[in-house]
């Protein structure tokens, strides 16, 4: 007699593992967009290579999700029950149609056979590397723990080599990318092997799977060995070749313009940004209609700087810039080059003036953004290599205005000195940027921004952990204060808190995977122990009404429930708050 206990279990898996294989999917394939968006200047030309960018991360995504299986097994050969359910499961998610009767263990020895092929740097190194990725580092993380935990558990069993194969994997990861992984945005050719090694790879993993018999669903005839769909782990046919490429953006300029004020909006914080930035697009959009009618117009300067300490946004804000210049037309293409000095400078005498003049000729059309700009300018006057790139620099903004812009960022003081002390770069820059440091109450937003992304809910004890460790961390912040990346880094190590957590545990459903508890919560800079003994005070929040902005003050306890105005009396819920008092 089956067990009910064990059934329910099955299903309540079974639902969570496709949910988990979906949310990968998303992941690449929005991840493949971006990266389309921001890397199309290296295809060197060829719409076929950016148009198939997208389709390449999902071939990256149909190998994590094989991987992740086979690395949960205990014994790959001696297979449960339950995790051949989860199997089926996977395999009908990679090949769009069911795997059923005698055909399953068949099909499962070559998924997992395949996957055994495979390195975990084959399959998130994008994550890990490419600029435009690496904010989603976490999401990685959270979903392939999430996967584990899942194939692990299933059969209700989740012994002590279970838990080993599951901190291997993280440290596995966490060796790949670090509690920050690091960009590749200072050497163009190292972003553009990348992406020619996401090409290579998903070839690979496209053509390396072996024959295998499937059983024909419409059984209309005998059962014959057929190979798997030329797109083997994907499970649909490669394109024809005569096909036309998807055109690398069909949005027309109002709707690309719309998308990017969109994402402007939905940035947390950056409020002065967000005004100055729509005052010039008003401004831009006016001079076209002055244009359009024959009337007198201005060319103001566009290249700008933006000051600020890291992670507080500077690189995902110059990207918008460049979409909303692409949109209005003020820029040929609207793409975002990123570099910094080693991207500029080379190493020996002649050599600097052409590799500056090569990075200038990708941003044609787009954004330049020079990272850490002020590393050109060197006060003792004896940098002659960071001189000539900086005087090629100013030469190409001025000679081609109408098709660059360039944004130079780095610390306040540093690029304050770096402006004033060249005339050059003073005249050109016709705009400065002031990126704040986040407050304890936005650094929450966007540690729930990146939790919501991977589906993982915060109750008020976490919450309440989360405003004590950042208030602690912002009032004695320095240059160095991680801003966006904190929350990010947090993010990781509260899911690894919580994946331990859960290995006591035999049996998990959807709201232990899903509820990241005050227990779980860990903040990057601050000790597990500090962080518990803060959080036995009571902090007092500031809390705006999106009724009448009116702040009312309430206590930390309150935190994810629903208060009422003090001024208008309007309901709402207390998600955030700024403490009222500095933290120590």
């Amino acid at each position: 007699m089956a067990d009910p206990s064990s059934d329910a279990r099955i299903i309540e898996s079974t639902r969570l593992y496709r949910e988990a294989l979906q949310a990968t999917e998303q992941l690449y394939a929005e991840s493949g967009q971006l990266l389309r968006g921001s890397y199309g200047w290296l295809s060197d030309g060829n719409p076929a290579d950016i148009a198939a960018i997208a389709d390449q991360m999902n071939d990256l995504h149909h190998g994590l999700v094989m991987k992740v299986f086979a690395s949960s097994l205990a014994d790959p050969q001696n297979r449960t029950l339950q995790q051949r359910q989860l199997g089926r499961v996977l395999l009908s998610h990679l090949w769009n149609e069911p795997v059923i009767g005698h055909r399953l263990n068949e099909a499962m020895d070559w998924l997992i056979g395949e996957a055994e092929k495979f390195r975990w740097s084959d399959l998130v190194r994008p994550f890990a590397e490419l600029p435009p990725l690496r904010d989603r580092w976490g999401e990685v993380n959270a979903l392939i723990t999430r996967m584990i935990n899942l194939v692990s558990k299933v059969d209700g069993d989740f012994s002590a080599a279970d838990a080993g194969r599951l901190q291997a994997v993280q440290e596995e990861l966490d060796r790949l990318g670090g509690s920050d992984p690091q960009p590749l945005a200072a050497a163009p050719e190292a972003s553009r092997d990348a992406l020619r090694w996401i090409r290579q790879e998903a070839a690979r993993l496209r053509s390396g799977a072996s024959t295998v018999e499937r059983q024909d669903s419409a059984a209309t005839g005998p059962q014959q060995e057929q190979p798997l769909p030329p797109r083997s782990i994907a499970g649909s046919a490669t394109p024809p070749v005569d096909q036309k490429p998807t055109p690398e953006d069909s949005r027309s300029p109002e709707e690309r313009l719309s998308d990017a004020m969109a994402k402007l909006d939905r940035l947390i914080g950056l409020d002065a940004i967000k005004e100055q930035i729509q005052t010039l697009t008003n401004f831009l959009k006016m001079e076209a209609r002055r244009r359009e009618a024959g009337l007198p117009t201005t060319t103001p300067s566009l290249h700008m700087a933006f000051v600020g300490n890291p992670g507080t946004g500077k690189t995902t804000v110059a990207r918008i810039i460049a979409e909303i210049f692409g949109a209005l037309g003020v820029l040929p293409q609207g793409q975002l080059v990123e570099t910094d000095r080693s991207g500029l400078v080379a190493e020996y005498a002649g050599q600097t003036g052409p590799k500056t003049n090569a990075k200038i000729d990708e941003a044609l059309g787009g954004v330049l953004f020079v990272d850490e700009a002020y590393t050109l300018i060197d006060r003792s006057g004896q940098d002659q290599y960071g001189r000539e790139a900086v005087q090629t620099l100013l030469k190409r903004m001025e000679d081609q205005r109408d098709e660059l812009v360039v944004i130079l960022a780095g610390y306040p003081q540093e690029m304050e000195t770096m402006i004033r002390s060249n005339p050059g770069l003073s005249s050109r820059v016709g705009t400065t940027m002031h990126f704040d440091d986040y407050t304890p109450s936005q650094l929450g937003r966007i540690f729930e921004l990146i939790a919501g992304h991977a589906q993982y809910t915060l109750p008020t004890e976490a919450r309440r952990r989360l405003l004590h460790g950042f208030a602690y961390l912002y009032a004695g912040r320095d240059r160095h204060f991680g801003n966006g990346r904190c929350a990010r880094n947090s993010f990781e190590r509260s899911v690894r808190r919580l994946a331990n957590r859960l290995a006591g545990y035999k049996e998990v459903d959807r709201e232990l995977l899903t509820t990241l508890e005050g227990e779980d919560i860990e903040v990057a800079g601050v000790t597990i122990e500090h962080l518990a003994a803060m959080s036995d005070d009571t902090l007092h929040l500031r809390v705006p009404c999106p009724e009448c902005e009116a702040e009312t003050t309430i206590e930390d306890h309150q935190l994810g429930s629903e208060i009422r105005c003090e001024h208008c009396e309007h309901a709402f819920p207390a998600q955030w708050g700024e403490p009222t008092a500095s933290v120590t």
